[in-house]
């Protein structure tokens, strides 16, 4: 009987180190997919900071030279790095949030600068997708509901272009445009607690505070109570009883310590199929 058990034991370790490596091993290959078909196909290099990755070829090199000029300007001054993925693909399915994610966590070193901001577009009509995401403090700067704002802002400029209407560069070249203008907004943007409105609230709440309780003391103290007109010499105790009742057992359910938690680094993101 220990023999078995013990074969049982060592067959299930075999099974959760295959199940991990599995796992780790479609991690990695689900973004290098990304490398295979839009960063090698087309001879262009990945570029990692202050960079637009057009591998979809809607933009002109000095167009994309102008952008990237923005962007470096960004990271040198408060040391906000922004990097953009534009492709045009049907067959990786780039509309699942999970494929920016691994795509910005994979390519991407975030730990290189205080925030970073990445924009993802495939603008094929059959898979079309915009994403925002913000890593390190642009997660707090642009949340997700700022972030889902930016992107169907962004999205609009994406129709517009698609439809034949006007002039695709000029759509394509307004929503990069606004893209920057909007994250580099958002990025000044103090956080609240630094911002002259809240310290002129917190001020407002701590005089009213003090004023109450100055106006509460200002009717003088009490200085009598329950022992002030006893005669201690006719007051004395004579008797003391205590009557048990019963008992009373309360039950509570032990709590569990195990939680589950997404995987990944923690990042704001807005945005989706559109």
């Amino acid at each position: 009987m220990m023999k078995n058990k013990g074969f049982y034991i060592l067959f299930a370790a075999l099974l959760l180190v295959l199940t991990v490596g599995l796992g780790l091993s479609w991690q990695i290959v689900s973004a290098q997919t990304l490398e295979n078909y839009y960063l090698e196909g087309n001879g262009n290099s990945l570029k990692r900071e202050s960079a637009v990755n057009d591998y979809a070829g809607i933009y002109t090199q000095d167009q994309i030279a102008a952008f990237e000029g923005k962007m470096r300007k960004m990271r040198e001054e408060y040391d906000c790095n922004m990097v953009a993925f534009v492709i045009d693909n049907n067959e990786w399915n780039s509309s699942q949030r999970s494929a920016p994610e691994r795509a910005s966590e994979y390519f991407l070193n975030l730990d290189s600068h205080k925030s970073t901001v990445v924009l993802w577009l495939n603008i094929c009509q059959n898979n079309r997708s915009l994403y925002i995401l913000g890593y390190g403090s642009a997660e707090h700067k642009i949340t997700d509901g700022e972030a889902d704002r930016l992107a169907k802002d962004l999205q609009g400029y994406v129709k517009a272009a698609q439809s034949g209407a006007g002039d695709a560069q000029s759509q394509y070249t307004q929503m990069m445009d606004e893209f920057i203008s909007q994250s580099d907004q958002e990025m000044r943007t103090p956080y609240f607690f630094l911002t002259w409105w809240f310290h002129l609230g917190l001020g407002l709440l701590v005089g009213t505070i003090v004023v109450l309780i100055l106006v509460r003391n200002s009717g003088g103290k009490m200085t009598t109570n329950g022992k002030t007109y006893m005669n201690k010499s006719f007051s004395e105790l004579i008797g003391r009883r205590d009557i048990y009742t019963h008992t009373t057992y309360v039950r509570t359910k032990k709590s569990s310590s195990s939680s589950g938690s997404r995987g990944g680094r923690s990042h704001s993101s807005g945005g989706g199929r559109f």
